[in-house]
């Protein structure tokens, strides 16, 4: 059995919440001594002189999803061991939009290759609403049966929380109720979003007790007064938050998560590194935002072998610099080094991880710019629609209306300052599309873009300002069987391959990492205004998230879960 010795590192202890000088000692794949007096043993397989650096815990992301960073189980693994991470609890809900139960086992099966701990989440709702076509569905048997899977840890983001709250007979409320009575330690992950006062009380009684969605003082205090778990992101990672988390002394009802991470910024930015320099940058006491990466993640998905120095926790050890620029050194999982600085990025996977369908799932013929029509029975002159309206001030997408001049039984985009926005149901034939508008202010104002990658339901998103440009990025998303494109005047000027199921790539990441950049240079260049251009534009059709969103069944009037026209009042 393998020793390894780790010494003059000042080393993070989680109870006493400060750094202690001292040694560690590994035997195997677990923590044999820390904390202890004197200088450590004299011999050892392997003695490592950490020269003052910090010894901490490994980092512990318990809210992501593998597919947004559009890659496969083992190179995202890949890339998460570079950054710290060597245990992440990740729900695979957007390959189960496409490929249902067979989407879900393929990314476990695949997981079991990766060099970090991947654990999931079972997918509670596919699809996210009842108002999208999806490829496949994930019922409660299926749960049930995921349930049996040891790498299974939790109930993924109960999102449907209009569902729970008003469909007593509905789904959500069947699926709760049945893990109450049969599976009553199982945590339950939330997506409360908006919801307050008495709602939030209804949901966080049926088990939803935690939330990712929070952004402000206000929103953090009210989901922690009533004992609803924080899980602070990128976006919710802000000054006001972190000063009340820092003045109300609270360090064991909230933890840091990193959700949606896009390649270019995974690789550029960092992972919950990323999330540890920023939180210390704000303000955070250092002790802090480490036990928020470490011991309350382990904690809450109840993992309580790792998340902490101590003898017989598992050796999942980091030595940092500092806690100011958290550059990681030496990485170890399961008492083995798995990385240190300097080792490059490995390429692609060695051959196809998946079935041959995996790789053929758009079915659309070829769109014409007549597909972009936005049609009407009105007569012609100027009417009142609604349109979408992306608010980047907010972060939301908004309800709007504008005039527009109808003309033989269509609207014309040229004169109502919006742009064409269409979603087209990609998986069974049906030839179902919405074809709408949206506002400019904050979006496209020339140009066009098309992806598969649009959540939760993953069928084709289209946006631009003229229905040439929008047939053009279309069709090679449908030729590519998948991914992103932009075009400008017909031209494709920036474009990236997501050739499994739609959504992810077996390329390198590297390779997959400048495409990315190509396309947030496009959206940009466009006008789109949005911060992370590539993830607010996907999640236009999330029927989860204010205000208005678009299917390929309509609008969807998310707060009161009903479908909307274009022209009805």
């Amino acid at each position: 059995m393998k020793r390894t010795l780790i010494r003059n590192a000042l080393v993070y202890n989680t109870w006493l919440r400060r750094f202690l000088s001292g040694w560690v000692l590994i035997e195997g794949e677990r923590i044999r001594y820390a904390f202890c007096e004197g200088d450590g043993p004299d011999t050892a397989d392997e003695i490592i002189d950490a020269k003052g650096c910090l010894c901490i815990p490994s980092l512990i992301d318990i809210h992501l999803h593998v597919e947004s960073s559009m890659v496969t189980p083992v190179t995202f693994s890949r890339e998460l061991k570079r950054h710290g991470v060597t245990t992440c609890v990740a729900e695979p809900h957007e390959i189960a939009n496409v490929f249902g139960m067979e989407g879900v086992k393929a990314f476990i099966r695949a997981g079991r290759d990766a060099e970090t701990d991947i654990l999931w989440g079972i997918p509670s709702s596919v699809p996210c609403t009842e108002f999208e076509t999806t490829g496949g569905r994930i019922e409660l048997d299926d749960a049930l049966e995921l349930l049996r899977d040891p790498s299974v840890h939790c109930l993924g983001e109960v999102m449907n929380a209009h569902s729970l709250l008003h469909e007593p007979e509905g789904k959500t409320r069947a699926w709760l109720d049945a893990l109450r009575r049969g599976y009553p330690d199982v945590v339950r992950e939330g997506h409360i979003a908006y919801y307050k006062d008495r709602e939030l009380c209804d949901i966080a009684y049926y088990g939803v007790d935690s939330d990712h969605t929070m952004a402000g003082q206000s929103w953090a205090e009210e989901r922690m007064k009533m004992g609803v778990f924080g899980e602070l992101q990128d976006k919710s990672l802000i000054p006001e938050t972190v000063e009340w988390l820092e003045r109300e002394d609270i360090w064991d009802h909230f933890c840091l998560v990193t959700d949606d991470t896009m390649p270019d910024l995974l690789c550029r930015r960092g992972h919950l590194d990323y999330l540890v320099r920023k939180a210390v940058a704000l303000g955070m006491k250092p002790e802090r935002a480490l036990r928020a990466v470490t011991w309350n993640p382990a904690q809450r998905m109840r993992l309580y072998d790792r998340g902490m120095i101590a003898p017989g926790m598992l050796a999942d050890l980091l030595l940092v610099d500092n806690m100011t620029d958290f550059n990681v050194l030496r990485v170890w999982k399961d008492g083995r080094m798995i990385y240190q600085a300097g080792d490059e990025r490995t390429g692609a996977e060695a051959g196809k991880q998946f079935p041959d369908h995996f790789y053929h799932s758009v079915h659309l013929a070829p769109l014409g710019e007549a597909d972009f029509a936005v049609r009407t029975d009105l007569p012609d002159g100027t009417h009142k629609a609604r349109v979408m309206v992306p608010d980047a001030a907010s972060g939301r997408v908004l309800e709007g209306f504008r005039d527009v001049r109808v003309q033989n039984g269509h609207v014309d985009i040229e004169t109502g300052g919006c742009a064409i926005i269409a979603v087209f149901d990609r998986y069974t034939g049906s030839g179902r599309r919405m074809v709408g508008l949206a506002d400019q202010k904050d979006f496209l104002k020339k140009g066009a873009v098309a992806c598969t990658y649009a959540h939760d339901h993953h069928n084709l998103l289209v946006a631009g300002c003229t229905a040439a440009d929008c047939a053009a990025a279309a069709n090679w998303v449908i030729e590519h069987q998948g991914g992103y494109c932009a075009v400008l005047d017909g031209q494709v000027v920036a474009s990236m391959e997501l050739e499994v199921g739609g959504i992810v790539t077996e390329r390198p990441i590297t390779d997959l990492a400048a495409d990315a950049e190509k396309i947030t240079k496009a959206l940009t260049d466009f006008g789109y205004r949005f911060p992370n251009p590539i993830m607010s534009f996907s999640v236009l059709g999330l029927t989860v998230s204010l205000a208005l969103r678009i299917t390929d069944r309509g609008y969807v009037d998310v707060r009161n879960g009903k479908l909307r026209n274009v022209f009805d009042e």
